[in-house]
């Protein structure tokens, strides 16, 4: 009996540190999670390079209206590829609508998608896309060499590529614009470029 009670203690009390060893894992990795930096939007290395000039084209929106692409106008222009069957794609409607809506005065956005149109007509009516340039066809992402989607690329009013990616979320939306302000081809490579605090304190500790 003694034997019993002695056991189930010392399984108590290896489930306690079991539940302490957890819970320090679940509090590092959570640490961990807030020392990462964004990763903002994954550029693809295809197609044409960031801060270089746009490749131009011209393709007809949903309603046969032309719409010019890397030519140099009054706002800047943020291209949304997508398609009916993306999951990603549908999720980030809500934010790039919400772009438009806030940027109207500097920025047109532009979607763009291909294939069957009853399926693009589906989706234009389900998330209320109506008023929006929406433009089907291979065209532009044959010009732009887009091989994966949800995927966007952002031109300035002077008809230059200014920040292009892989978009997943709403912060890797955003990510496109602080590329622009910060002059690099992906919020990665404007990381890196920075001087590390920690380095100071490595070349100390080579000194031993």
């Amino acid at each position: 009996m003694e034997g019993l009670i002695v056991s189930n203690a010392l399984l108590w009390i290896l489930l306690l540190a079991l539940a302490f060893a957890v819970m320090g894992l679940v509090r590092q990795i959570g640490v961990l999670h807030g020392r990462i930096a964004p990763a903002g939007a994954l550029m693809v290395d295809k197609g044409v390079a960031v801060n270089e000039p746009a490749p131009q084209v011209t393709a007809s929106d949903r309603n046969g209206r032309p719409v010019n692409f890397g030519y140099a106008g009054e706002k800047s222009q943020l291209l949304f590829f997508l398609s009916p069957t993306c999951p990603i794609c549908k999720s980030l409607l809500p934010a790039i609508k919400s772009i438009a809506k806030e940027q109207a005065d500097r920025l047109d956005v532009v979607f763009i998608s291909d294939g069957d149109m009853e399926a693009q007509q589906a989706l234009i009516r389900e998330h209320k896309l109506d008023d929006v340039t929406y433009v089907v066809g291979p065209e532009v992402g044959m010009t732009y060499q887009i091989g994966k989607l949800p995927y966007a690329a952002l031109i300035d009013k002077a008809g230059t590529l200014r920040a292009k990616g892989l978009v997943n979320s709403r912060e890797h939306l955003d990510s496109l614009f602080e590329v622009e302000h910060l002059k690099s081809a992906t919020l990665q490579d404007y990381l890196n470029s920075q001087p590390h605090p920690h380095a100071h304190d490595h070349s100390h500790g080579h000194s031993h």
